[in-house]
């Protein structure tokens, strides 16, 4: 078995309506894979991830035995140029409808480059990051822990593994946060104070200069080289290359914040102030308080009136800091009742509800 990664452009071939049109099966035109290969499709820009993982269920298919799939190609000279090729059927395995698997996340993992062709993923520690994107991103890969070296603090040696990697370093990491604090220094979140306990020393560790640029052994200035930021800013950071700088990403936040400041009150830090008369109609329109409570509601597992009652203060204590626990109580039980057309739901009853 091998697997690979394959670029698809949209310009070119649809391959996303390809397979939902042909119940979950695609045809690609190449001789290179095997029955039982492992195929990654990388939808190029302006997407720039890995949206599929399929499975190579046939090979050796002639023109005449394809899927008729001139529909979904869009540039229409390549598919009659390339009519006398083989293809190869692929099955959907899974669909990533995030972007766990971004050109950022594989760069992370010693992906070179951007995919440009069909290319065998050889690299373990980039196909262990494919194969469970999930776990490795969940326990903090992305973040900057870096294994324990020695008391000088080098950064940026290549050493051999599988493929070159950037030494790393774990002491750099603790410097950081012990002289910086845990809290985000783009939009200055504290998971501790939002999540209590389970957020407690939680940060990710951003490199002001990207440890793949630097490219030679260099001594790291914990005050000048790393930033402590949340896992949300980290990404947004890293949306261009070279990445925004701190400075930039907090202009470019605080012009938001501007943009999506409401009609009524006014505005100091991150704090309304307003009446109470206000604060409640604010709460109640407030499309990211309707969103969360929303999503709260649509887990799979059911969830609980208590649990969206707990969850919603904390995440927007900062923006209602005089909305009182038991206002924020009423809102939330008056709006579930609304939308589930239920009125029999107390605090402890488990319940599931899904957006028609």
């Amino acid at each position: 078995m091998k697997y690979w990664i394959v670029p698809s452009n949209d310009r070119t071939f649809r391959i996303g309506d390809a397979i939902a049109a042909q119940d979950g099966m695609a045809d690609w035109r190449t001789d290179k894979f095997s029955v039982g290969d492992i195929v990654f499709i990388y939808k190029t820009k302006p997407e720039q991830c890995i949206r599929y993982r399929m499975e190579v269920v046939k090979t050796g298919i002639i023109f005449d035995q394809a899927f008729e799939q001139e529909t979904f190609w869009t540039d229409k000279d390549q598919y009659y140029n390339g009519i006398i090729t083989f293809y190869a059927r692929l099955k959907l395995l899974e669909d990533y409808s995030d972007d766990i698997l971004s050109l950022h996340h594989l760069h992370e993992h010693g992906y070179q480059g951007d995919p440009r062709s069909v290319r065998e993923i050889k690299d373990g520690d980039l196909l262990d990051f494919l194969l469970h994107p999930h776990q490795l991103i969940n326990d903090d890969v992305y973040d900057v822990d870096y294994p324990e070296d020695d008391e000088k603090l080098y950064e940026g040696a290549l050493m051999k593994v599988n493929a070159n990697k950037y030494e790393r370093n774990q002491k750099a990491r603790k410097e950081c946060v012990a002289k910086k604090g845990y809290k985000c220094l783009v939009c200055g979140r504290d998971f501790e104070s939002t999540y209590g306990e389970i957020g407690k020393g939680f940060i990710h560790v951003h490199h002001l200069t990207p440890i793949a640029s630097i490219g030679q052994e260099y001594k790291l200035n914990v005050d000048t080289d790393l930033a402590p930021v949340c896992p949300n800013c980290h990404y947004m950071l890293h949306r261009k290359n070279p990445p925004y700088t701190i400075e930039e990403l907090k202009e470019i936040l605080a012009k938001q914040s501007v943009e999506d400041k409401p009609k009524h009150g006014k505005k100091a830090g991150t704090i309304w102030l307003q009446s109470d008369a206000n604060m409640l109609r604010d709460v109640n329109d407030d499309v990211e308080v309707r969103k969360l409570i929303h999503n709260m509601m649509e887990m799979d597992g059911g969830t609980m009136m208590k649990n969206i009652i707990s969850v919603c203060p904390r995440l927007f204590t900062e923006r209602y800091m005089g909305m009182k626990p038991n206002d924020w109580r009423h809102l939330i039980d008056d709006y579930v009742r609304k939308v589930t057309d239920r009125t029999d739901l107390e605090e402890d009853t488990l319940f599931y509800y899904k957006a028609g």
